[in-house]
């Protein structure tokens, strides 16, 4: 028909990525993040006086997998960035640890979390924080440029895991350090809900077997590596997952 344009269907990374942003679009402009996420980031870890040091409702924000900055050493961090960074707990707990001259990149595919975030910037003293609205899979950042990343329960919600760490660590400065809280399994997923682009919002469908991950980071460049901690969570397994670039590596 004429003057008809015909738009071929979106492909299957193309339906995951919309449902994940339209889900946590949701969640942030709504405001309907779980009953009891306060307390829930309480019990895995995080610091009561440090959340009460925050913007009002921001610590009801939370949905991750575990305090993501426990144990982090900010010694010499003058550039972090954090992916996935939600509605911005995590980054407005390193903003309030760091001084006001370092700086946050606040990343996120969902751009209402972003506002979230700015909402909350706007209110702490701190390092600077700048807000990006991108897919973590291609990073509009140059290289080596970040002392530290972070990323809490984040990285499952990608579709190729190791093209996001060869991200991370191409943004990694040497010697810089990547901490992740995240999610792993033990034994296979059915094919059917791999497939399924709902799963993949829901923390489910894109979580890797451990010995994938930890190979997908490998892989990217890192050679030193640990994950520990882990905590059963639902049908998977959280881990902490931390990884340092070596200063050879240029």
């Amino acid at each position: 028909m004429a003057g008809l344009e015909l738009t071929a269907p979106p492909s299957w990374e193309e339906q995951v990525k919309a449902q994940i942003r339209r889900r946590y679009d949701r969640m942030a402009a709504e405001d309907t993040f779980r009953p009891g996420a306060a307390e829930r980031a309480v019990s895995v870890g995080y610091p009561q006086n440090k959340l009460n040091n925050l913007p009002s409702g921001v610590a009801d924000t939370y949905s991750g997998c575990g305090y993501g900055l426990a144990g982090v050493d900010l010694a010499g961090v003058n550039l972090a960035v954090d992916l996935g960074c939600g509605a911005g707990l995590d980054t407005l707990l390193l903003a309030q640890d760091l001084p006001e001259d370092a700086k946050i990149i606040a990343i996120d595919l969902a751009s209402e979390m972003l506002l979230r975030v700015g909402e909350g910037a706007d209110l702490i003293k701190g390092a600077a924080i700048s807000l990006l609205a991108s897919d973590i899979e291609c990073l509009p950042l140059n290289n080596n440029i970040a002392d530290l990343v972070i990323a809490n329960a984040s990285l499952n919600l990608t579709i190729y895991k190791e093209v996001v760490f060869k991200e991370i660590f191409r943004i990694l400065r040497p010697g810089g350090r990547l901490v992740a809280r995240d999610l792993v399994r033990f034994a296979e997923l059915d094919a059917e809900l791999a497939q399924d682009p709902g799963a993949w919002n829901t923390s489910l469908g894109g979580v890797m077997l451990e010995n994938e991950l930890v190979d997908a980071a490998r892989q990217a460049g890192f050679d030193q590596l640990d994950i520990s901690e882990h905590t059963p969570f639902g049908p998977v397994t959280a881990v902490r997952l931390e990884a340092i670039k070596a200063k050879e590596n240029l």
